[in-house]
């Protein structure tokens, strides 16, 4: 019995002409920026399979969109390394 299986592609390295080109189609930023983070994740994944060429790239999307998110929710964050008390 065989298997018609495709072969793992080794994980290359985000690029930026297609993070530019991502942003531009696909995920413009009013519809980055006005998406519950559900709802991205779930386009990103789509985009995933869909568009294996942006793999790389959907991810800096969302760690992006997060840490955006976390900076204008006006939650206090400690910075930096924690000092030590006696």
């Amino acid at each position: 019995m065989h298997l018609n299986t495709d072969i793992e592609e080794p994980q290359r390295r985000p690029c930026l002409r297609d993070l530019a080109t991502l942003t531009a189609t696909l995920l413009p930023p009013a519809l980055v920026m006005l998406a519950p983070l559900p709802e991205l994740e779930r386009r990103c994944r789509e985009i995933d399979a869909t568009h294996p060429q942006y793999r790389e790239e959907t991810p800096l999307v969302i760690a992006y969109e997060h840490r955006r998110r976390g900076q204008l929710s006006g939650a206090l964050r400690l910075v930096g390394q924690p000092e030590q008390v006696a």
